[in-house]
């Protein structure tokens, strides 16, 4: 029918795969108090694998070699044409399939003899992005260089496996993430050390709710059957809002209520396009019966309302400019029996304007659209919807209940670039005043449709400083990472020496934590993810900036000391808390008129000197009112509790009150209004 006629037109869309995924410390280490964790422990991540799946690694970089310039990388997993030097591994891992990415994998000595020889062209890093991201969490400041390295990861002494599943420039396929992180376990199984893997990937596309192949895979690779693994994801950079000539707010990602007696119409603006590639996820709620449509710009009806378990296609008169929609249609291409899913697809060329997703029928919509070619995002903000909204943006994969996703604070606002005698101060960032140790505007929140709180906690991501790899070095050529614009006199001010440069994004946060792990696993390395998962957030910390909307922070700010404390066996001095240095969070700003539907609250007691306190059950208590408990009060671990409310049947337009109170005295009232959505 016409749904495989769109699909056998665009094979480069790869509908049934959605969208690849993309790639997502001298100042950081004062916020996450990582010192007094080494003073402490003397960790540094000898003995512990990090794991980094990413665009690739600058193995010449002197962050990630010893003084003696040998490297300290094990092993490298890198696209491109298999070498056979180890042919059965790259057998095991299909990198000589024609069904499968190919690749090459190369050991530390493999790596020595191509740094030696000079011929490095088959393991760059053209990106740049893995390279920075792999220092944040283990590089060593580069002592072969530097007798006194500033810019140091957090776990300077990790060894280091890498995989670089995806050829240059193609973003990441979700079977090459799955085999590349497979790949750094197995290793780390053989070298018998523990490992925390870092991706610093993802996008939009997906159900967001767990139940995508490329979730359920990696969740499966930890969880309590694998102590000593752990998997850190970047949050992901959609919680941006944007005015676009007056009208919005705008965003990815948006929300509706569906009713069997109205069409729902939910606009998406469009630039121009002559090449454009869409994608529209929306997940329903078990149970829901939605059918959807697509309305092209016009206002022309390209493919009217498609029942549950059907599919449509639309062909322009142009012949070229091509729709789709396919409704929970259970053939895991993309959408699988385990979610309640709607896609909708469009390719082609039309002007600029609006398109529009129809719905009618009975539930509740959660809406994300992705833009590739000309309405990708750097294309004129790319695809819009009209009526966007921060919470929900959480990406794929760090949607997954099991995997611990890191949202964004903002590092520095002020450093000094290479050659220069001046100090640059920003004040903004993308039009967003800025500050530091505050939320990072455009880092994607919580929760996931069905409640789960995300980001499990944040970290320094906005402009941090770490490796620059010797192709993206805007000193050399314009483009590539590190060449943003707004530099006085249009030279390149975010280099900071002749090896190092900033970036920003939660994938700079999510090697904080990645590199945090490691030194938890070098003391103790049969923790789970859950238990690290636990014990970072206990030993969180409340930023000193501004936070305007807690769903993108998390529960707080990734804290290696207090950490530290959390999993301390003895508690000593004073078990009482101060109330002005604890606080409560809760996963959603409304709440929804179904009792199903949670807010979860965590709450995070601290001692007078930000140390987790353990207090008695009986001394604290929350108070609701318009709704009811839904899970009780739970002690997690020292300093950390939970607990979850809901508001009933019918009590939409009415308000939720939630107070947490130690001793009676409040720890601050909050007021959720109810809605079906939140508009």
């Amino acid at each position: 029918g016409e749904i495989g006629a769109f699909a056998d037109a665009h094979p480069e869309l790869s509908l049934f795969t959605g969208p690849p995924r993309q790639p997502q410390l001298d100042r950081s280490k004062v916020w996450i108090r990582v010192d007094p964790y080494r003073k402490a422990t003397g960790a540094d991540g000898t003995g512990v694998i990090v794991g980094i799946v990413d665009t690739g690694i600058d193995v010449a970089h002197p962050d990630f070699r010893r003084k003696d310039g040998k490297t300290r990388i094990r092993w490298l997993l890198q696209a491109g044409k298999p070498k056979g030097v180890h042919a059965q591994l790259e057998e095991d891992y299909g990198c000589d399939d024609p069904n499968q990415s190919r690749c090459a994998i190369l050991s530390d000595a493999d790596i020595d003899a191509m740094i030696e020889s000079g011929d490095l062209r088959a393991v760059r890093d053209i990106a740049g992005h893995g390279t920075h991201v792999a220092s944040i969490a283990a590089g060593n400041g580069g002592p072969m260089v530097n007798a006194r390295p500033r810019y140091v990861g957090v776990a300077p002494a990790a060894t280091l496996v890498v995989a670089a599943p995806s050829l240059p420039g193609e973003g990441f396929e979700d079977p090459d993430i799955l085999k590349a992180v497979r790949f750094i376990f197995d290793r780390a199984e053989e070298l018998g050390m523990p490992a925390v893997v870092n991706l610093s990937v993802g996008s939009d596309f997906g159900p967001h709710d767990g139940t995508s192949p490329l979730e359920a895979g990696l969740a499966a690779m930890v969880g309590d059957n694998h102590p000593g693994r752990a998997i850190v994801v970047a949050a992901g950079n959609s919680g941006a809002l944007y005015e676009i000539d007056g009208e919005g707010p705008m965003g990815i990602h948006t929300e509706a209520h569906v009713s069997p007696y109205a069409d729902t119409r939910v606009p998406i603006r469009t630039p121009r396009a002559s090449d454009g590639d869409a994608y529209v996820w929306i997940t329903f709620r078990p149970g829901d019966e939605v059918s959807v449509g697509l309305e092209g710009p016009g206002g022309e009806t390209w493919i009217g309302l498609i029942e549950p378990g059907e599919s449509a296609g639309y062909t322009a008169d142009d012949g070229e400019t091509t729709g789709a929609v396919i409704n929970r249609i259970a053939n895991g291409k993309p959408i699988d029996a385990n979610t309640n899913s709607a896609v909708v697809a469009f390719s082609g060329a039309w002007e600029a304007g609006e398109f529009a997703i129809h719905l009618k029928g009975r539930g509740d919509a959660q809406l994300w659209v992705t833009g590739l070619g000309d309405v990708s995002a750097s294309h004129d903000l790319g695809l819009q919807f009209t009526r966007g909204i921060k919470q929900g943006t959480i990406n794929v994969p760090a949607s997954h209940p099991g995997l611990l996703a890191v949202g964004c604070t903002i590092n520095r606002v002020r450093w000094q670039p290479q050659g220069s005698s001046t100090s640059i101060r920003l004040t903004s960032l993308d039009g967003e005043a800025i500050q530091e140790d505050s939320a990072c505007y455009f880092s994607a929140a919580g929760p996931t449709p069905f409640g789960v709180a995300k980001p499990e906690i944040s970290a320094p991501g906005g402009l941090v400083a770490a490796a620059m790899g010797s192709g993206v070095d805007p000193r050399n050529g314009p483009g590539g990472l590190f060449d943003t614009p707004g530099c006085p006199d249009d030279q390149p001010c975010f280099v900071v020496d002749d090896y190092h440069a900033i970036a920003s994004g939660s994938s700079m946060s999510a090697p904080q934590v990645a590199g945090a792990i490691a030194l938890l696993f070098q003391v103790n390395p049969n923790l789970t993810q859950a238990e690290v998962t636990d014990a970072l957030q206990a030993g969180a910390r409340y930023p000193r900036g501004a936070v305007p909307l807690e769903v993108q922070l998390g529960p707080g700010v990734l804290d290696l000391e207090g950490t530290r404390l959390a999993l301390e066996a003895a508690e000593s001095g004073d078990n009482t808390p101060a109330l002005d240095r604890s606080w409560y969070v809760l996963s959603s700003t409304y709440a929804r008129p179904d009792p199903s539907w949670p807010v979860w609250g965590t709450i995070e007691l601290r001692r007078a000197d930000g140390a987790p306190v353990r207090v008695p059950a009986d001394k604290l208590t929350v108070a609701v009112q318009g709704g009811a408990m839904h899970a009780p009060l739970t002690e997690v671990r020292r300093g950390l509790w939970r607990f979850a409310v809901a508001a009933p049947h019918g009590s939409g337009g009415a308000t939720l009150a939630v107070d947490v109170l130690y001793d009676g005295v409040s720890l601050g009232a909050r007021e959720l209004p109810v809605g079906s959505d939140v508009w």
